[in-house]
């Protein structure tokens, strides 16, 4: 069977290709592994970490055609994870392929939509929610898009797939680190940055709970921010050190192992942080009534992590400090491992709508 993914993040954000590393390496033993990333450079390809049989798509056109090609003759087809919007544009992209996929489906082809976060409501999101109901698996990473969206389950997000094994996670290991990471409010989306005040509590935060301070980066363009809160902490910066995801990420999940403790509004700051047996720490808005909950926190509660949030702006630190020392490292452990099992029987799924026995390989895109 010809597979067919699309796996195109932002260019700069390394859990754009973690999250579809994991979900690549899932799909990949159902046959040949065809793999849109259109123009995203070649440090991001080298995050998701490909195999030598895997086929590489750049050009928009020539994948449409091969995708059409593969449906029409019975196929696995998998819609991109991670975050979306169900807005006209995609609409239509969806409204394309619900022909191919009907016919695919005859001919004894599957398609599956897993791990996808939905940004907000928006009234697009019925026509996309019935070209849904064409595919084999639809599984959402957090409860409020999949109550939007009125389809398919809930399952953890695929970042959780990574990382160490069991024995090295549930191993007591020194960790006297609490790791910093801000979102950078670039384009349309503006944020007041946080200020010295704020980074005062946070290293009153780290005083609190006997912690070193380390700030890290792991969307590039977080970086300018991420000097400033380094300096008014008097920390370490962990930068963004080249477009080489892949390097990146083993430099960080390197210190998230020193950590106890990571503070981020960054989704996959705190999911890749978690996995490395840190206990994460989501940095919280509150939006206007009628938002969508916040991301971060509406993602790790999907993963079975409660309870470790804090609202983004920190005025009671004594507050956090007392929340976070009880926060236990193993009950944050427990639930990784559970997500895994959760995402492990979300790819025997996979691989039954495809007609196919799953024995699940080590991963190959697994960090040591």
């Amino acid at each position: 069977m010809e597979v067919f993914v699309s796996a195109v993040g932002q260019h700069d954000n390394i859990g754009d290709t973690v999250l579809r590393r994991a979900y690549l390496d899932v799909v990949r033993p159902l046959g040949r592994l065809h793999v849109f990333v259109g123009d995203k450079p070649d440090g991001y390809v080298a995050g998701l970490r490909l195999q030598p049989g895997d086929v590489v798509h750049r050009a928009p056109a020539s994948w449409r055609r091969c995708v059409r090609d593969g449906l029409l003759a019975g196929s696995f087809y998998g819609f991109d994870s991670g975050e979306t919007e169900v807005r006209r544009p995609y609409a239509r992209r969806y409204a394309r392929l619900a022909p191919l996929l009907a016919v695919n489906h005859a001919r004894g082809g599957a398609a599956v939509q897993v791990g996808t976060g939905v940004r907000a409501s928006h009234r697009w999101r019925v026509p996309i929610a019935a070209v849904l109901r064409l595919c084999d698996v639809v599984s959402w990473r957090d409860a409020y898009s999949r109550d939007l969206m009125g389809v398919g389950g809930v399952a953890p997000d695929w970042a959780f797939a990574l990382g160490p094994d069991a024995g090295t996670l549930l191993a007591g290991t020194d960790r006297p680190l609490l790791a910093v990471s801000v979102r950078q409010g670039t384009g349309t989306v503006r944020r007041d940055p946080p200020d010295a005040a704020w980074a005062g509590r946070v290293r009153a935060l780290a005083d609190g709970l006997g912690l070193t301070p380390v700030v890290v980066t792991q969307v590039g363009r977080d970086a300018p921010l991420g000097d400033r809160i380094a300096r008014d902490l008097g920390a370490e910066h962990v930068g963004w050190d080249g477009d080489d995801h892949a390097a990146q990420e083993d430099r960080l999940r390197e210190v998230y192992r020193s950590c106890s403790h990571v503070l981020s509004d960054r989704l996959h700051v705190a999911v890749v942080a978690a996995t490395e047996g840190a206990v994460p720490v989501g940095l919280t808005t509150a939006g206007a009534p009628g938002d969508a909950p916040d991301k971060v926190e509406r993602t790790l509660v999907a993963a079975g992590i409660t309870g470790t949030c804090l609202p983004g702006d920190l005025t009671d630190v004594d507050g956090a400090v007392g929340m976070l020392a009880a926060a236990s490292r193993d009950t944050v452990v427990g639930a990784v491992l559970d997500s895994r099992a959760r995402l492990d029987a979300l790819g025997d799924r996979i691989h039954a709508a495809a007609g196919h026995v799953r024995v699940p390989p080590v991963p190959a895109g697994a960090a040591p």
